[in-house]
């Protein structure tokens, strides 16, 4: 994979990879906070006949990473078992020229269902959830009336469902490590923002001439994650609201200035070092999509040269770093929405001299009663709440 198809093994190298006989073939799953590839040695080395067979296998369970299957398994038991037929479907398609084992869930698994190529998993999973209800129908009349002749319209399809659900038809894809907790689960939040700088991490990594073998599919995938990362606000401009307390200079020559006094090069350029408050809101309200916008901010302060301290609050102020360009690999809250304890925080602390607060949110709280002993610059998501409660400070809502 590595010589062929170098993105996926770039990405592979952030996974923790793992030999166990804790699953009966391969599988991906969540385990304390991190996304680990589980192998079995016996399946992987006398049921796979080939290298082909062992890196589609590999392959494959790096697809359901990268599509963040991992993250979408909020099914009842039954519903459950479609969707990891369409996740299969989904990445199954992207194999390539590796060759897939036989018990591989794929297109052609459901020949007279008309199932499209290049469709997301929900569309595939509505799909099977309907043949599903009509087999079901189905099985309910010959209960009743045995000379019914009810049938689906997809036989075969219909068969291949049954065995599947009944688990009469074995597949090599374990997805029982998947997460299974809510989505409004904070540290799944913080996992999928990190798991978005993983993609793009093995995307710098690949070579441009690799990098244009990808399919469309997955490259589409991975441009879109950039372009969400993207800051929405112009720090450069909008930090210069702090610039009259900044406390730290360096002065260096730059070619692209002109001295003021010879008018020749080098000139000299001043870059000026702001220590930030950056607040986080991370109530129960704020859903997975918000927080990588929180971050895609965050690094953007980040870039333009501030000192940032980071501090996660919902109810309360869960804990406080230093931002060093990475996203922390655990995110604490979900409970209630206030501004009181940043502000608390902020005053308690001010002998750290803070050039001004950032505080990301989505406005959904009371009017803070504390003041911030520095100058207050709020960011509203774009479907957050904006409002005369939002006082002490300018305010953009990103859009």
């Amino acid at each position: 994979m590595l010589l062929k198809e170098p993105f996926y093994a770039h990405f592979l190298s952030g996974v923790i990879r793992e030999v166990t006989n804790e699953v009966s073939t391969a599988a991906v799953g969540i385990r304390q906070g991190k996304i680990c590839l589980f192998v079995n040695e016996n399946f992987f080395l006398e049921e796979l006949n080939s290298t082909s067979e062992r890196v589609a296998v590999i392959k494959h369970e790096t697809l359901h990473i990268i599509f963040k299957h991992l993250f979408r398994f909020n099914f009842k038991k039954n519903h459950q078992k479609i969707f990891n037929l369409a996740a299969d479907i989904v990445v199954n398609q992207f194999i390539g020229n590796w060759n897939l084992p036989e018990s591989a869930i794929t297109l052609s698994t459901f020949p007279d269902l008309d199932l499209e190529p290049n469709k997301s998993v929900e569309w595939y999973y509505n799909k099977l959830n309907k043949l599903n209800e009509e087999i079901k129908n189905q099985d309910s009349n010959k209960e009743f009336d045995d000379s019914t002749n009810s049938k689906t319209s997809a036989t075969i399809s219909a068969d291949n469902l049954k065995k599947l659900l009944n688990n009469q038809k074995t597949s090599h894809s374990n997805h029982s490590l998947w997460s299974n907790e809510s989505q409004n689960n904070v540290s799944n939040r913080s996992l999928e923002t990190e798991l978005d700088r993983m993609i793009i991490q093995a995307k710098d990594r690949t070579s441009t001439k690799d990098y244009g073998t990808l399919p469309a599919g997955i490259s589409s995938l991975i441009s879109n994650i950039i372009n969400k990362r993207k800051p929405k606000v112009n720090w450069k401009r909008a930090l210069k609201i702090f610039s009259t307390n900044s406390r730290k200079t360096i002065i260096y020559h730059s070619m692209k200035r002109i001295s003021k006094r010879y008018g020749t090069r080098p000139g000299i350029k001043i870059k000026r070092f702001q220590k930030m408050a950056v607040a986080i809101d991370t109530s129960g309200s704020i859903q997975i999509e918000q927080l990588s916008e929180f971050f895609s901010e965050i690094h953007g302060i980040w870039k333009q040269g501030a000192e940032i301290e980071l501090i996660e609050c919902d109810a309360k102020v869960q804990k406080t770093y230093d931002y060093d360009g990475n996203t922390p690999k655990l995110i604490k809250g979900g409970g209630g929405t206030s501004f009181d304890p940043v502000f608390s925080y902020l005053r308690k602390n001010r002998y750290k001299r803070y050039d001004g607060c950032i505080y990301l949110t989505d406005g959904n709280a009371s009017e803070p009663t504390i003041k911030p002993p520095c100058k207050l610059f709020w960011v509203i998501t774009k479907k957050g709440t904006i409002g005369s409660h939002l006082k002490y400070g300018r305010v953009v809502q990103l859009n």
